[in-house]
């Protein structure tokens, strides 16, 4: 199994973006880029890649235990960009921070990321800072140079919040038009380290 650890985007704030990338996508050229589904879009907090069923039931453990002591926060959209670079371009994304000081999104991702570390992935502590984003198209082939001046013209973000409550274990399925993700286990925050649980093994 293909998993990693993500935060659901609230509906009113997909139908906000998704209103938002219908004018502001054309910006694009669209025979080189691929739009992501709004039923799609999520908040990576950490990627395990391939795991075993037991290594699964490792992970989740791990989660269980970062989510006990987190209360629920409020998350906002924030500006866009592209990854890595512009003129190296993959990925056309929408950025999320914390709407507040308290620092619970960036204490999060840093839990879950060690529960890989943990578990199945010794060398995720090498990983790239964490930067929440929120994908909404990819490029068709391998890097796009993207016209900065043209990105320039793009309208900014609508401002829109919601409140995380849970993070959710992620299966990653690849096909030929791009990933498909089915959640597997759903963790309230500040919920008990001792409920039950199934396992994947």
């Amino acid at each position: 199994m293909r998993l990693f650890a993500g935060i659901e985007i609230a509906t009113p704030v997909k139908d906000q973006i998704a209103l938002w990338w219908s004018e502001a996508g054309g910006i694009l050229d669209a025979g080189l880029w691929r739009p992501v589904s709004p039923h799609l879009w999520h908040l990576t907090l950490a990627f395990y890649g391939e795991v075993s069923g037991f290594e699964a039931d490792s992970i989740a453990e791990e989660l269980l235990q970062c989510t006990s002591d987190v209360a629920p926060f409020r998350l906002k959209t924030a500006v866009y960009g592209l990854f890595p670079k512009p003129s190296k371009a993959r990925v056309f994304w929408v950025g999320v921070e914390e709407d507040s000081d308290c620092n619970s999104l960036k204490h999060l991702a840093r839990c879950c990321r060690r529960a890989g570390h943990a578990t199945v992935r010794k060398r995720t502590a090498r990983e790239a800072a964490f930067q929440p984003h929120i994908t909404v198209a990819r490029s068709i082939t391998h890097h796009e140079v993207v016209d900065l001046q043209r990105l320039q013209m793009m309208a900014d973000v609508p401002e829109v919040s919601w409140r995380a409550d849970r993070i959710n274990l992620y299966q990653s399925i690849l096909g030929p038009k791009g990933p498909q993700y089915r959640r597997l286990e759903r963790f309230e925050l500040n919920s008990s380290r001792f409920r039950t649980r199934g396992n994947y093994v």
